[in-house]
């Protein structure tokens, strides 16, 4: 089923307020979501792939019920900028699995989106890394469509450590290989990297999606978002916080304007730290008072 294009929020997982109200499997997220008014949900696959097939396919019942639009976040065991057979062939692994399971899910806005860390530079010079992103992924998407995954996008996330492949320039040359490969612009990890320019000038997030659209034309109308507040140090992101710290939140309203100057229609995920679709609602208030 594809749901019909619009700007979505949700969260990443079930936090304390979906348990607190007596809530205990992923399968009633998305009736909790839609209480809330919420259109979004990311299942967090990061730490392993966790789903059998009748979670899924119930999960999916209910997505498709209360119009819910389900993305999949892989594990970060992904590393596709390593130069060993070995650890392309692993990631092609969590890829397939994750992409079997958002077939059971069968809930989407659009293609299935499977956002992923791309990998890290580890021992590489940066380029060499790069590069090595770059065919990997093809090699990636041509394995996938000659075993029969066809409806997918792979959405390849902006990170906040700087040994990791991953700052919003990076991302979109790697999105230039295939059409399939899509960005999933994380703005709290931008600001670690930037060391808190997003903080200082919430108006540089503009800038960032000014060059995204410059770059990647259409790709962009359907960009991914994750938007949440992220604790930094000088080697980067440490931990999620929440969008009420005064130390390390910044506004949402720079952002939710240039989305709708251009009629971007994101998918757009709150991570906050243990309130995740608390603060994603509060997102969704703001975005419905922009003009």
């Amino acid at each position: 089923m594809t749901l019909e294009p619009q700007v979505r929020f949700g969260p990443s997982g079930n936090d304390v307020l979906f348990y607190a109200e007596k809530n205990k499997t992923s399968v009633q997220a998305p009736a909790w979501l839609f209480r809330h008014g919420l259109t979004a949900y990311e299942v967090n696959f990061g730490r392993g792939i966790k789903m059998g097939d009748k979670m899924a396919a119930e999960l999916g019942e209910e997505a498709r019920k209360h119009n819910i639009s389900v993305s999949i976040h892989a594990p970060y065991y992904i590393n596709l900028a390593s130069k060993e057979p070995d650890a392309k062939k692993k990631s092609l692994g969590y890829i397939e699995k994750c992409l079997d399971v958002a077939r059971k899910i069968n809930s989407s806005d659009g293609p299935h989106r499977l956002v992923m860390h791309i990998g890290s530079q580890c021992d590489l010079p940066r380029e060499i890394a790069i590069h090595m992103c770059k065919m990997n992924i093809k090699w990636v998407i041509n394995e996938l469509l000659k075993k029969g995954y066809d409806d997918f996008l792979l959405c390849v996330e902006t990170m906040g450590r700087f040994k990791a492949i991953g700052t919003y320039k990076e991302i979109c040359d790697i999105c230039s290989v295939d059409p399939r490969v899509v960005p999933t612009l994380d703005f709290g990890h931008m600001n670690c990297i930037e060391q808190g320019e997003l903080q200082r000038n919430p108006a540089r997030m503009a800038e960032i999606v000014e060059y995204c659209r410059k770059e990647l034309g259409n790709k962009m109308e359907r960009v991914h978002i994750h938007f949440s507040a992220v604790v930094f140090t000088e080697r980067g992101e440490q931990a999620h916080s929440t969008l009420d710290d005064p130390k390390w939140a910044f506004p949402f309203e720079p952002l939710a304007k240039v989305i709708k100057k251009y009629k971007i229609q994101p998918i757009i995920i709150c991570e906050s730290k243990d309130i995740m679709a608390q603060d994603a609602k509060y997102l969704l208030n703001i975005w419905s008072k922009i003009k």
